[in-house]
């Protein structure tokens, strides 16, 4: 970090954390449940996980307005948290993310290297958690890493929308595969989400409480003004 800063209060910290768990968990049961949902209810789909593949998938489903409206509300609806969560968590921040919300390590660690040089076109056009964590961790100014987030969004998603309009035969192939066969798809996607928690399960890597979330996130941070007046 590139100067010492003095973490928030406790309470501040749970109001971060809280809605990056709830759509975390949220995410991975939009994986599971995707065939059932992607059909019927893309926009759903959109909003409860919104990786590149469900975004195609849905977008020549709905309207223009729709798609962009809630793309973009639901692809930058955390990216500020991540962003404070850097700012005053710094290395420790990062190396949650990298365990627990299930960030590439090799991808990961080639940003780090490149992120001081280059911090600016990164932000730009891989705008996700780990990156805006990062953005906050070297002291990106707000309204920069603001201006480069949304840019970087509002490009993702008229890529995504381009794109799905030239493969909208391809994909309405896959649309109509998983109409056909989505329980199928269904019950195949839990099981093997479910083997997965279970192996993480066993490594002790899955249910922390949020206490203990935040302990590893405070650990040797200096302290709050709360915890000073204790």
């Amino acid at each position: 970090m590139p100067e010492e800063r003095p973490r928030p209060s406790r309470r501040t910290l749970y109001l971060l954390l809280a809605p990056i768990i709830l759509l975390t968990v949220a995410g991975t049961l939009g994986d599971w449940f995707a065939a059932a949902i992607i059909n019927e209810h893309p926009l759903l789909q959109m909003f409860i996980n919104p990786r590149n593949r469900y975004l195609a998938l849905a977008s020549n489903q709905v309207d223009t307005v729709p798609f962009y409206v809630v793309g973009f509300l639901r692809l930058v609806l955390t990216d500020p948290l991540f962003y404070v969560l850097g700012y005053f968590y710094g290395d420790n921040a990062l190396e949650w993310m990298r365990k627990k919300l299930g960030e590439d390590g090799t991808m990961v660690d080639t940003f780090e290297r490149f992120f001081s040089k280059a911090s600016y076109p990164i932000v730009l056009l891989v705008p996700n958690g780990y990156i805006c964590a990062m953005a906050g961790m070297t002291g990106m100014r707000p309204a920069a890493f603001m201006a480069l987030n949304i840019t970087g969004t509002i490009g993702r998603l008229v890529i995504i929308r381009q794109s799905a309009a030239v493969l909208s035969e391809p994909l309405d192939e896959v649309l109509s595969f998983i109409q056909q066969y989505q329980w199928w798809i269904v019950g195949a996607s839990i099981a093997i989400g479910l083997w997965q928690v279970s192996s993480k399960w066993r490594k002790g890597e899955v249910v922390e409480s949020v206490d203990k979330i935040a302990d590893q996130l405070e650990e040797g941070l200096p302290q709050s003004e709360d915890d000073a007046t204790r």
